[in-house]
């Protein structure tokens, strides 16, 4: 059997293709509110502790996310183990955009919920 060369990703998804995967897929989504909500390299370890999943499934999940252009995989210069931060492509941006969108709505209706005047 010939060997295939590799040319490539077999499909690239666009960038508003990821953005709607991710944003329709609830753990897709909070595993990059943990990763943008941060300034430090993370590990699959603290992303799984954070959301309460197994290590392997949250490692799954990330590379899943770095195939797709949302994270850039590095090794840690501390331990030299993998970890993640948020990518600087189109995709990225368009997700941290939105993450930042949903979180000041979120904040916008707790504060109108809060100060809610009730009827005496």
């Amino acid at each position: 059997m010939a060997k295939r060369h590799s040319r490539g990703p077999r499909h690239k998804y666009s960038a508003e293709e990821v953005v709607f995967r991710v944003l329709n897929n609830a753990l897709l989504y909070r595993v990059c509110e943990v990763v943008f909500g941060s300034d430090e390299l993370l590990h699959a370890t603290y992303v799984a502790k954070k959301l309460n999943i197994n290590p392997g499934y949250a490692y799954i999940l990330l590379k899943k996310l770095e195939k797709w252009g949302v994270l850039k995989g590095m090794k840690d210069p501390v331990n030299g183990k993998l970890a993640f931060k948020p990518s600087t492509s189109k995709v990225a941006q368009l997700l941290a955009e939105e993450i930042r969108k949903r979180k000041a709505k979120e904040i916008e209706e707790y504060i109108v919920s809060s100060t809610k005047v009730l009827p005496s």
